[in-house]
């Protein structure tokens, strides 16, 4: 066991708060933990060109996107899975087919469907405008009103509707998709993802340690989401956010206190990390 740890860490719930931001205690003990030598890694549903740039100028070790999708550190990318073709041409066709809003999370930006913002607007209670000015702070690399599919896509994130339900996409899209729910400013979910079925943020952890060659032993992982079940479990440490679900709480070995009362500040001193 090294005294020297890799730490992961999820960003909305988690490093970032459901207003965007960061908060200074956060961004304190980050610096603090690498001036001591534990490396610090993104892990995030997100895609990478959807992580806000300025957090990224923040200089960590290395990222976890996609939902294990992606996988870079020190500037190298160590995997990168896309959606076959056939996957994501079907998926895409179904939900334009039912004016069901989503955009495409991949390598290369972040796409919107031409029925996204009018949804986005419905679920935040807004004008259009304004939800595209959320939008647009939320996820600085989005554009609007695309028509097809990209290759490169790592995920896909839907706004919830009447007009189809959970049950019915596990059912047309399960064998090649797992399907979670989730939300933007931390109330019921209102949002929904199609990842790779067989990446999780845990899967992501365990090709980079054996790139590296370091031990399990060495690991902590903060979340707050049902995507952080995996990887909470597969590290030595699984630390949940005070302001975490439930279902992540009861799988964590700590739970510390909420994401704007200074729970990763408390969580890494808590373990003498700082």
């Amino acid at each position: 066991m090294s005294t020297k740890k890799n730490i992961f860490l999820d960003i909305d719930g988690t490093l970032i708060d459901y207003a965007h931001n960061l908060p200074a205690s956060a961004e304190e003990a980050i610096s603090r933990a690498r001036s001591n030598g534990h490396k610090l890694i993104i892990s995030t549903g997100r895609s990478k060109p959807s992580i806000y740039p300025w957090l990224l100028e923040m200089g960590f070790d290395g990222l976890i996107a996609g939902e294990g999708a992606y996988v870079e550190y020190a500037g190298k990318v160590i995997l990168e899975s896309t959606i076959p073709q056939e996957h994501i041409s079907r998926l895409y066709q179904y939900l334009n087919d039912r004016k069901v809003g989503f955009y495409e999370e991949s390598n290369s930006g972040t796409f919107a469907n031409r029925y996204f913002l009018s949804e986005s607007a419905r679920v935040f209670g807004v004008s259009e405008p304004a939800a595209s000015a959320y939008l647009r702070e939320a996820f600085a690399s989005m554009t609007f009103d695309h028509e097809s599919f990209h290759l490169d896509d790592n995920k896909l994130s839907f706004a919830m509707t009447p007009l189809i339900s959970k049950a019915e996409l596990e059912k047309e899209f399960g064998a090649d998709f797992r399907i979670g729910v989730w939300n933007i400013f931390g109330k019921d979910p209102s949002f929904g993802d199609f990842a790779q079925k067989h990446l999780t943020k845990a899967s992501a952890v365990a090709v980079l340690l054996e790139e590296l060659n370091l031990d399990r032993e060495d690991t902590f992982a903060f979340g707050d989401s049902s995507n952080d079940l995996a990887i909470l479990q597969y590290c030595q440490t699984g630390v949940a956010m005070g302001n975490a679900e439930d279902e992540v709480k009861a799988v964590a070995d700590y739970v510390t206190s909420d994401v704007t009362e200074d729970g990763i500040f408390n969580a890494f001193r808590q373990f003498n990390l700082i």
